[in-house]
This record gives structure tokens, C-alpha cells and sequence, in this order.
């Protein structure tokens, strides 16, 4: 009787032992670095929705391996508030799990996406991905849809040499009031091509988007103080609403000529404007009227050797430098407002930067020298002790003039000729410099110490109001201001 318990516990180990081995070998292929792969990396969903609508897209997943593959789980990364929603294989959810694919097999994922364009806090582009997880590989597939009516320029073009994709625009355009456009990726302007930007245009720039101006191509933006243009990204939910870095750039490339902006409000990018060298040596490269620009991740103004005329401008809130002004150029700002409180991060760089030199390839030192710089009836404050800096050649100087202006500065010697009646570290004490309100209050030393030839000559402020004589230093006419609610 021994005998026998003796053999049928043996033989329950061995059978036990058998079962376990058999779920440990169930024929998935349990490598860590084991990688599916994806007909597509992204789904791009380009209907647009001009009433509560859906539009559906799929991919494959594949096994490439010799073995079975079991996902661990399939989800998206947005959960139960995603605007998408997806069926895998058969099974629908936000998240699924241990989903299996044969060895040298496939599956179909489809997704759909529905919006209400109603809902005025949805973004225009939204974005989303499916996170596949096996044996603790993560991979994803990004989803982008458009969620309200506008007009959407896609890149359409391909260029051969270099393979980068982009919209061309090679023939005189214009964007106006109504549907949004949302440029998708660059933007190109082509040579002796114009685009004209009518009042109450909006363009919502996706993710690094860019607007190009290829050698003597032109921009014309004919924004008024009641409708100005608007540049800014595409995401409208509040918390988008102050993030800067949100797109890329305007960019005005060499040679190109004659841009005019007057009215726009450009905000929420990494660079806002980008002129290059000079387009005419009699015309202005850009001329700049009642515009704004604010909250970039770099750069407010970015010129190199250009000609840059502006007036009734403000330029605040920027990361690095509200304006940088290299290699020279020739320069005249009148009624011009810099005030940078950039909050996001700590800048320890001056609002404004000028400088007169680059090296060449060779390692030469090339000077570039300053025709003129001029700032007239102008701001240049901001919440560093030095908010302009010069990066000068050795032994090189520049002539600069500071014409009833109030500026902050410990470096610059303020008693020369370069400053006529000139206020210096006295703060400006604009209304609320924390939410782009730049207007003066009632106490501010710059309303009425202004160079009254410079006012007669633009008599109206940054939104319209009549400007007084003398005139309040900076773009905006000091007005009583009501408390708002």
C-alpha cells in the first residue's frame, strides 16, 4: 500500500509538473524586444466638420516573427475622454487587452474620430495616440484630426532633392475674414508671389508650422483696429491660451521684399518675426504698424542686416529676447512698447540685443554695420536690470539714438548724446503686465514725456485712440482705465 501512494504522488508531481510547464510554454513569444510593426505611424483624419460628424481610419498591425505574438494591451493614450475610439480585431474599447496575432499575421485596427464643432473650448487640431504594449515594448500610433471648419493648408508638394514635403503657394494669394486657415508643416511662398492677409483673417499655425518667404516674394497683412489679423497656434483650450513655442515662425528669407503688417496680433510661436538681409536698399524689408507680438519661446523680432521701419508696436513676453537686432541693418521704431515679463522660465538675457559681427566658415570676423538705429517715444523695460545688450566687434562702436524714450539699463552711459531726455529705471507701471495689459496707469511716468514732433506724426495709438500732445511714451495712449469684473 506504501508502494502505491509512494508512485501515485510521483505521479501527481510528474503530471502537475508537466501542466506547469505546459502554460509556461504556450507558444507566444515572450522576448522583451520583440516589435510589431505598423502599415502607417500616424492617421491623419482631414475631414472637416461643419456639424456633428465622424470619420473612420484604419491600419495593420503585423507579426513578422516565426512565433505567436500576444499584446498585452491596446489603448488610447487620451482613455474614456478621447475623441477617438477604436476597434481591434473585433473588440472595441478604450482599452484592450491580450489581443493575439499568429506568427506572420495581421490585424486591423480601426478608429474613428466624431466631434461637435459646437463646443467652443475644442481644439482645432486633436490629437491623440494607441499605445501598444508587448512583454513591456511600448509603441504608438500617433492620431490627428480637425475638429472645426476651416480652411486647412496641407503641405502639397514634395521637393525631389531633398524629399521634404510642404504647401507651395506660387501664385498671388489671398487669406481673408471667415473660415480659419490652419497651415499643417511649412508654408512657402515662391519668388515674385504675393500673399495678402485681409481683415479679421485667422490663421492657426499645428505644431512647428511655418510661414516661408522665399527671395522677392511679399507679405501684405491689412488687419484694422476693429478686425486685426491673428498668428497663433491651433489649440484653443485655455490652458494653450499663454503657452508659448507653439509653432515655429514667420519667416521673411533674404531678398525677399516689401512686407507690410499692420494690425496683427502674432503670438504663442518660438519666433515671431524673421527678416533677413536687406530686400531694397530704398524700401523697407518690413514695416511694422499697430501690431503685436508676444509671448515667444525665443524671439519677438529677429533681424539680420535688415531694414526694419515700425511704429505703434508692442513686443513683449518673449523667453530669450523681445528683439534681436544682428549683423547690422538699418532701424527706426517710434511708438514702440517692449516690456518682457516672461514668467514660464527664468531669462537671464536682455530684451533687446544688438549686434555687428558674425564669423564665416574660414573663422574671419565680417562686420556689418548699423546704417541707423533709432528708437523714438519707446519702452524698452522689463524685469532684469539690464534689458539692452550690445555684442560689438573689439574697438568697434554703433551710432544709436534714444529719443524720449524710457528704458532700463546699469550698463549704458545715459548722460551721453545717444539719449535725448531719456528716463532711465524709472518703471513704467503698465496695468498688468502678468496678462499682456500694457497700457499705463494713471501714475506712470511715461504718459506726456514724449517728443511731441515724433506724436503729431502718428496720432493714433496701438488700438485706435487719439494720442495727445505731448504724447505718452510707448504704443499705447495712457486712457482711464475700468475696473473690470
Amino acid at each position: 500500500m506504501r508502494l502505491l501512494r509512494s508512485f501515485l504522488m510521483l505521479l501527481f508531481i510528474c503530471l502537475a509538473g508537466s501542466a506547469l510547464w505546459s502554460c509556461r510554454d504556450d507558444g507566444f513569444d515572450a522576448d522583451p524586444s520583440i516589435e510589431l510593426s505598423f502599415s502607417r505611424d500616424s492617421l491623419l483624419f482631414d475631414t472637416v466638420f461643419t456639424t456633428r460628424g465622424s470619420s473612420t481610419r484604419s491600419f495593420k498591425v503585423y507579426n513578422t516573427h516565426s512565433r505567436r505574438v500576444r499584446i498585452n494591451s491596446v489603448s488610447l493614450a487620451g482613455g474614456p475622454a478621447s475623441y477617438y475610439r477604436m476597434n481591434v480585431d473585433g473588440r472595441s474599447g478604450t482599452h484592450i487587452e491580450d489581443v493575439e496575432i499568429e506568427a506572420r499575421d495581421s490585424l486591423y485596427v480601426f478608429v474613428e474620430v466624431t466631434v461637435d464643432p459646437v463646443n467652443q473650448e475644442l481644439p482645432l487640431t486633436i490629437t491623440d495616440s494607441i499605445v501598444f504594449n508587448v512583454n513591456q515594448n511600448i509603441r504608438d500610433v500617433k492620431l490627428v484630426a480637425w475638429g472645426q471648419d476651416a480652411r486647412f493648408i496641407h503641405p502639397n508638394y514634395t521637393d525631389p532633392e531633398s524629399g521634404i514635403e510642404y504647401h507651395i503657394i506660387d501664385a498671388d494669394t489671398e487669406w481673408k475674414a471667415g473660415l480659419p486657415y490652419v497651415v499643417y508643416g511649412q508654408a512657402v511662398v515662391a519668388p515674385e508671389v504675393t500673399l495678402r492677409v485681409t481683415e479679421g483673417a485667422r490663421i492657426h499655425m499645428h505644431n512647428n508650422a511655418s510661414l516661408i518667404f522665399l527671395g522677392r516674394s511679399t507679405l501684405k497683412v491689412e488687419g484694422t483696429a476693429e478686425h486685426p489679423v491673428t498668428i497663433q497656434g491651433d489649440r484653443l483650450e485655455s490652458f494653450y491660451r499663454d503657452q508659448p513655442g507653439q509653432w515655429g515662425r514667420i519667416w521673411l528669407t533674404a531678398t525677399s521684399r516689401d512686407h507690410e503688417i499692420e494690425h496683427a496680433v502674432i503670438k504663442n510661436g518660438t519666433v515671431g518675426l524673421h527678416v533677413d538681409t536687406l530686400g531694397s536698399a530704398v524700401d523697407p524689408t518690413l514695416t511694422l504698424r499697430n501690431t503685436q507680438i508676444r509671448n515667444m519661446q525665443l524671439a519677438g523680432l529677429l533681424a539680420q542686416g535688415s531694414y526694419v521701419e515700425a511704429e505703434n508696436t508692442a513686443i513683449v513676453n518673449c523667453g530669450q529676447h523681445a528683439m534681436v537686432l544682428a549683423l547690422g541693418g538699418r532701424y527706426d521704431f517710434r511708438h514702440l512698447t517692449v516690456a518682457n515679463y516672461y514668467n514660464i522660465d527664468i531669462r537671464n538675457t536682455p530684451s533687446v540685443i544688438i549686434n555687428n559681427f558674425y564669423e564665416d566658415l574660414d573663422g574671419n570676423v565680417q562686420l556689418r554695420p548699423f546704417e541707423q538705429l533709432y528708437f523714438g517715444n519707446s519702452i524698452i523695460y522689463g524685469n532684469n536690470g539690464e534689458e539692452i545688450g550690445f555684442d560689438l566687434y573689439e574697438g568697434t562702436v554703433v551710432d544709436f539714438t534714444f529719443d524720449h524714450c524710457l528704458i532700463r539699463t546699469t550698463e549704458l552711459d545715459t548722460s551721453s548724446s545717444a539719449f535725448i531726455n531719456t528716463l532711465v529705471n524709472e518703471d513704467p507701471l503698465f496695468n498688468d503686465s502678468g496678462k499682456h495689459d500694457f497700457r499705463l496707469s494713471e501714475e506712470s511716468p511715461a504718459i506726456g514725456a514724449g517728443n511731441p514732433e515724433i506724436g503729431s506724426g502718428i496720432p493714433y495709438d496701438l488700438f485706435g485712440n487719439e494720442r495727445l500732445l505731448p504724447p505718452d511714451i510707448g504704443a499705447l495712449q495712457y486712457a482711464p482705465i475700468e475696473e473690470e469684473e
